[in-house]
């Protein structure tokens, strides 16, 4: 043992340990050492211990400065790592600066002039169904069959890290008397096949906190193998508040029904999260929609509406090679990012691009040199294809740099094909994987592009000029002027018209760029917390908005457009060229708790025979908001959707509740 692992050890940091234990060796080795040794070393202790799956709720032992983290490897707490060992901090940092930041290439200054910030994440699940169906022992014959010595070894290690995790797990819940089902349970799973659909919310719990605590995925083919028709709601409940108390996601249900999928429903009240994604298909049966809108109506934001054609049909065309058995492994990972569950490495928005900020250059760059609209028109999508080819790149190469400077432990050996590939999860062993960019501002440029021709170019009503100065003085003639021009969210046919223009030629040109590794770009459109951010760097444009104001929430109308109504406003999204939004565009809805649920299932349905791809909703009144941004603590269960994700109204920003309260709620 050198000085440096022992010091590691000391100091109770076994990720650490671990980490300094290999050098020398290969960024795979090292990395799968310092996961044996936390799995080996680190807590079990968890704060919740009565419940019917464990691990459950947060780690006593808060005084650990170095944790696995499923994106970045390792997530440490500096100033506890200082506290704890100055020697020890100097040596993780000089570790780090090796290159450790995979997202600190050239370029970067490039890429925050058109977003607030630049961090690429990753959402996966685990191949949920081989661990439950196979057990992890399979895994460890797969891994001896390798050929790549230093790989092999490397999984070896955090297989044989997982299975001490595991015991220490059992010897500890057997120390304080836990549960003799639980005990029985995890003495089986998850190096055995599970033999009871309790056993496999056990396993599922169990490798969900193994993973990294981030998505569970499509849950149905794992589970309804095992059901024999007994209550699983406590139980799935229990889960769904584990994965809310570490901030995880999502959960995808359907499209083959059954009382599961009721159990899972129900047993999202109360939660936050994880976001149930319900495929939906047009012939789901009368009892699943009464459930589901009636949990749509207590106002707990549960669950979303996935439109299952549509979605199934746009990834046949995009990765034409894919099996129908792993299509139907679709799940929305993190807020609703396209993955299948246990096959795939892609981005979880790897860079938000903010079309309103493009706008806004080329307003103020190129908009008096232009004879006609439709000169500006083509100068802006010109410069928005020269944007997103920047983008690409710089996205092509940071995943070139998190290859050779990053490796996954777990999810490389949780992702199918890793080990049959004998390459990494980030080094593209994973049967699926590509990028996943979102925009932002869409609906506010779309609107500024439509004040623009008609006040300067159809009646001209102003110069260019004087449009731009009008519009960076607020004059309130202008302003009202900005107010009385056609805009998206009302199905004006000539509107509709720019509307499948722009988005048609801004998501097509996503297929133009390559990665070295994977498919290519799969971009989205969803928003989570970014419209406040984002707004923030633009001044003010002619959709009204003043400067540092909110952008749109994903693909809905600019708050207070949609006047028409929720039929309009759902035809008008409609009009988004969505074919090519692969990686799923949000749209939230917004509605009063008197809401008829005949007519809810109406515009749902609608919706989607219209070919809209997805819809989330949140049931709820101005007062109610209100009342929560005076009264918080009057609040607390409070529920709202955001840019794709679900949050408890009273834990989000002040900027954030506003925009959800300035939303427009439809009573229908």
């Amino acid at each position: 043992m050198n000085d440096k692992v022992k010091l590691f050890y000391d100091i109770g940091e076994p990720f650490g340990a671990g980490l300094f234990e290999m050098e020398g060796y290969s960024v795979a080795r090292r990395y799968c050492r310092a996961f044996r040794r936390f799995f080996e070393y680190g807590p079990v202790e968890f704060s919740i211990t009565d419940w019917p799956v464990y691990p459950s709720g947060y780690m006593f032992n808060q005084r650990i400065a170095i944790l696995p983290n499923y994106c970045r490897q390792m997530y440490v707490k500096w100033d506890l790592l200082k506290e704890k060992s100055h020697q020890a901090e100097t040596w993780m940092r000089e570790f780090c600066d090796e290159g450790y930041d995979f997202i600190d290439i050239p370029g970067r200054d490039i890429i925050f002039n058109y977003c607030y910030n630049a961090d690429a994440w990753n959402h996966s699940a685990p191949n949920y169904s081989r661990i439950i169906g196979e057990g992890l022992d399979s895994y460890q014959d797969r891994i001896n069959q390798m050929k790549d010595e230093d790989l092999r070894e490397a999984l070896t290690d955090v297989v044989t890290g997982i299975r001490r995790y595991c015991e220490r797990t059992v010897e500890y819940l057997e120390s304080i008397n836990g549960d003799k089902n639980l005990i029985a349970a995890l003495k089986n799973v998850p190096f055995k096949p599970a033999t009871t659909a309790y056993e496999a919310l056990v396993c599922a719990n169990l490798v969900f906190y193994i993973d990294g605590c981030d998505n569970i995925g499509y849950v149905d083919p794992w589970l309804n193998k095992l059901w024999k028709g007994e209550d699983l709601v406590p139980v799935m409940h229990c889960i769904m508040k584990n994965m809310e108390e570490y901030g995880a996601w999502s959960i995808s249900i359907g499209p083959v029904y059954n009382e599961l999928t009721k159990q899972w429903i129900r047993a999202s009240e109360g939660c936050a999260r994880p976001m149930i994604e319900l495929r939906t298909v047009d012939t789901m049966p009368d009892d699943i929609w009464e459930v589901a809108l009636e949990r749509v109506l207590e106002g707990g934001g549960q669950p979303a509406f996935y439109n299952e054609k549509a979605i199934k049909d746009r990834l046949r065309s995009r990765i034409p090679y894919i099996t129908e058995e792993d299509l139907n492994q679709f799940c929305g990972m993190g807020c609703t990012e396209t993955s299948f569950t246990g096959l795939t490495f892609c981005g979880g928005i790897d860079l938000n691009l903010n079309v309103l900020k493009v706008f806004e250059e080329c307003m103020n760059t190129k908009l008096c040199e232009c004879a006609s609209f439709e000169e500006f028109y083509e100068s802006l999508v010109k410069r928005v294809h020269e944007i997103q080819d920047i983008y690409m790149d710089f996205m092509n190469r940071y995943y070139n740099k998190r290859a050779m400077c990053s490796f996954a432990p777990v999810r490389t050996l949780f992702t199918d094909d890793c080990i049959s590939s004998e390459k990494g999860f980030f080094q593209g062993g994973a049967r699926y994987t590509f990028a996943i960019p979102s925009d932002s501002g869409i609906p506010n440029t779309l609107d500024s592009l439509l004040a623009v021709k008609e006040l300067v170019f159809d009646k001209k009503e102003y110069t260019a000029e004087e449009f731009i100065f009008c519009l960076n003085s607020r004059e309130s003639k202008f302003l009202a002027a900005l107010k009385n021009c056609p805009v998206y969210g009302t199905y004006d046919e000539d509107v509709n018209k720019l509307v499948r223009d722009f988005t048609g030629r801004y998501y097509a040109h996503y297929k133009t760029g390559k990665l070295d590794v994977g498919i290519g770009f799969l971009p989205t459109s969803h928003q989570f917390l970014r419209h406040v951010g984002e707004g923030g760097i633009v001044g003010n444009t002619p959709d009204g908005r003043a400067a540092g104001d909110a952008v749109a929430d994903s693909i809905a109308p600019v708050n207070g457009k949609a006047t028409k109504g929720p039929a309009i406003m759902l035809m008008s999204a409609s009009c988004y060229e969505q074919k090519d939004i692969y990686g799923i565009p949000v749209l939230n809805l917004s509605i009063s708790p008197k809401t008829n649920p005949a007519i809810l299932r109406a515009l749902i349905e609608g919706y989607f025979e219209m070919d809209g791809t997805q819809i989330q909703i949140t049931c709820t009144d101005v007062e109610t908001l209100l009342d929560a941004q005076k009264n918080p603590d009057k609040h607390r269960d409070l529920i709202v959707r955001i840019g794709g994700y679900s949050d408890y109204f009273c834990n989000i920003s002040r900027e954030l509740q506003d925009a959800v309260i300035n939303r427009t709620i439809f009573e229908c």
